[in-house]
């Protein structure tokens, strides 16, 4: 049966002029259905505490997952803090090597040997040796060391 083919059925009151409606007789596939409350299901012990382990291990994990978290975010900042010492220091570092070996250019061009010479001879008094004051000594049998005790060694040894 089509809905168009359903005609409902009016009481007429013969006092008033207008039809009055009294019921709508609609086909059962069309009426609304009556709302039943389902019958709450008791909840048994075991099952709450099953429901109360589940939500303990999912703020548990939560826990780790937050505290993991924590510490790889601390762990970076360490990493960064570490990195841009570093980079302070190796900075340090290229300004020392370059104070070095300034350092040691000005330190060359103090002390050579003419300036030595030339100390020596003015305010210490000394004289250079001639060639013919330079005496060469050769020991075949080998140096030898007079230790405590009267022992004698030679380096050799």
């Amino acid at each position: 049966m089509d809905d168009f083919d359903y005609v409902p059925q009016f009481n007429i009151n013969m006092s008033t002029a207008a039809p009055k409606i009294s019921e709508y007789d609609y086909p059962p596939e069309r009426r609304e259905r009556e709302y039943k409350p389902q019958i709450e299901k008791r909840v048994t012990i075991e099952e709450s505490l099953n429901k109360t382990r589940i939500a303990i291990a999912i703020v548990a994990a939560l826990i780790v997952v937050f505290t993991m978290l924590s510490s790889v975010i601390f762990l970076n900042k360490q990493i960064v803090e570490n990195d841009k010492m570093i980079s302070k220091l190796s900075g340090e570092v290229s300004q020392a090597k370059a104070e070095n070996v300034r350092l040691n250019a000005e330190l060359g061009s103090i002390i050579s040997a003419d300036k030595i010479q030339k100390y020596a001879v003015t305010v210490l008094g000394m004289q250079q040796a001639e060639r013919y004051q330079i005496h060469y000594f050769e020991d075949r049998d080998g140096d030898k060391v007079v230790v405590a005790g009267g022992k004698a060694s030679s380096v050799d040894t």
